[in-house]
């Protein structure tokens, strides 16, 4: 199981992705060929295990801001969901629709929370 910092890198570089702009979005997504939905299922696979695996080895150290912060872009993301909602996870869709730019927001918010732990540099989307 990876380090401490290392496993907030790995949240830090999803959040990174949300909270990017849609031109660097879909940017990602055409470097890994990889569809849209892949911003939400790589979140939704790092917040499953790093909250838990850092809180785990560090108690408090993930502030109770960054664990609500975190909650708050899963909900989003599963509002967002569906076949219903196919048009959101499209380059157009990550453009123009208003839950994206709230989904960018509370990303951005978290890594604040994280940059303040002060544990790893965050990286640029470029660098993902």
């Amino acid at each position: 199981m990876p380090n401490v910092p290392a496993s907030v890198l790995r949240l830090a570089e999803t959040l990174v992705m949300l909270a990017a702009s849609a031109d660097e979005q879909v940017a990602w997504v055409d470097r890994h060929q990889w569809h849209v939905d892949e911003l939400a299922l790589d979140f939704d696979w790092a917040n499953g295990w790093v909250p838990w695996s850092v809180d785990e080895r560090s108690p408090g150290l993930l502030s109770p801001v960054l664990h609500d912060l975190l909650q708050r872009i899963d909900d989003r993301l599963a509002e967002m969901s569906g076949q219903a909602n196919a048009d959101k996870w499209t380059p157009e869709g990550l453009a123009t629709d208003p839950e994206w730019a709230e989904v960018r927001h509370l990303s951005s918010q978290a890594l604040t929370e994280i940059a303040t732990l002060g544990l790893i540099a965050i990286p640029s989307p470029a660098d993902l």
